[in-house]
């Protein structure tokens, strides 16, 4: 442990220079541990931590110590590619180790990740089960998965996509966006016979497709709605013979507060082998002092059978600079 935090001191020493590198505290706790601590998790860490053209992340806790890398690219006349790379040590045993690249060609899009681990996700983060995207809960193996957007035309989307480990699946679908907007009202002195003048209030995002894989067949459909101020709500639903499920969140900015943003989302799809099959959860975040406090709430069901529920209270503030202001 002193090690670790040898390593942070070390890397918040090194990006501090070049910008305010940022430190998080955070305790965690998730009910069904044999014992209290089972379930516990007190960490320690540093993001934004300049490294070369990317920023780095390390964090050490009782359960693992963890490091992370991003890394931008810009390569004309082709486009922009990222890249991260993410790996896990678990004190009790065992490695997570992760990457994703994405990029742009033109009208296309790419998003490839791969992961492989000798531990499962809920021995580094107890809260791991019940994320909004679901998580593999075996303890070994690997995944994979992809997507590929291709822009049609202005407001057209075709996308294809797979996931690959526990559970082979692939999607085939559309996506159709539109732009909201507002006719603005005359100003005074305004041509009387000119166009009226508007504005965009948001974007409308709707998704039809299909989905076909191991325990899994049917049609799915969506729809996001968002605004120009940051509310965003999304709703997808999966639908086929034997295989069902629905996905929604809603997310607000500012509404416990200026600078503020809150967030809650519940997942059920009994389809899925490897993951939790009702996943729920709630976020906030508020400004606090110089840092930020978060509060982050989740629970539901897990493979073969078992619930739980679980909080984490963190704390994160950048290291030197000036202090935000507060509203």
């Amino acid at each position: 442990m002193k090690r670790m935090m040898t390593v942070l001191a070390l890397a918040g020493a090194w990006g501090g220079a070049a910008q305010a590198v940022r430190v998080d505290f955070g305790v965690t706790y998730r009910s069904g541990g044999l014992t209290p601590w089972d379930g516990a998790l007190v960490r320690v860490g540093v993001g934004d931590v300049s490294f070369g053209r990317g920023t780095l992340t390390a964090g050490v806790s009782n359960r693992a110590a963890e490091i992370g890398l991003v890394q931008g690219f810009s390569l004309p006349p082709a486009g922009t590619v990222s890249a991260s790379a993410d790996a896990a040590l678990a004190w009790g045993g065992g490695l997570r180790l992760a990457a994703r690249v994405g990029g742009t060609l033109g009208p296309v899009a790419l998003n490839v990740g791969a992961a492989g681990f000798t531990t499962a996700a809920t021995a580094v983060d107890p809260l791991a089960a019940w994320a909004l995207t679901p998580t593999a809960l075996r303890t070994r193996g690997w995944n994979a998965d992809f997507t590929a957007r291709y822009r049609v035309n202005r407001t057209l989307i075709a996308v294809v996509g797979g996931e690959f480990g526990a559970q082979n699946q692939g999607l085939l679908g559309v996506e159709w966006r539109r732009d909201l907007t507002r006719v603005l009202p005359p100003a005074e002195g305004d041509d009387p016979d000119a166009e009226p003048g508007t504005e965009r209030t948001g974007t409308l995002a709707l998704r039809l497709g299909a989905r076909a894989g191991q325990n899994v067949l049917g049609l799915s459909g969506g729809v996001t709605y968002s605004t120009e101020a940051g509310l965003s709500l999304a709703l997808d639903a999966l639908a086929g013979p034997g295989s069902w499920g629905v996905v929604g969140s809603l997310n607000a900015p500012d509404l416990l507060g200026a600078g503020s943003t809150a967030g809650v989302y519940l997942a059920y799809e009994p389809w899925r082998l490897a993951a939790a099959p009702l996943r729920a959860g709630a976020q906030a975040t508020v400004p606090a002092g110089r840092g930020t406090l978060s509060l982050d709430v989740r629970g539901g069901l897990l493979p073969g059978g078992g619930s739980g529920l679980g909080a984490r209270v963190g704390y994160s503030f950048p290291l030197g600079g000036t202090p935000p202001e507060q509203p």
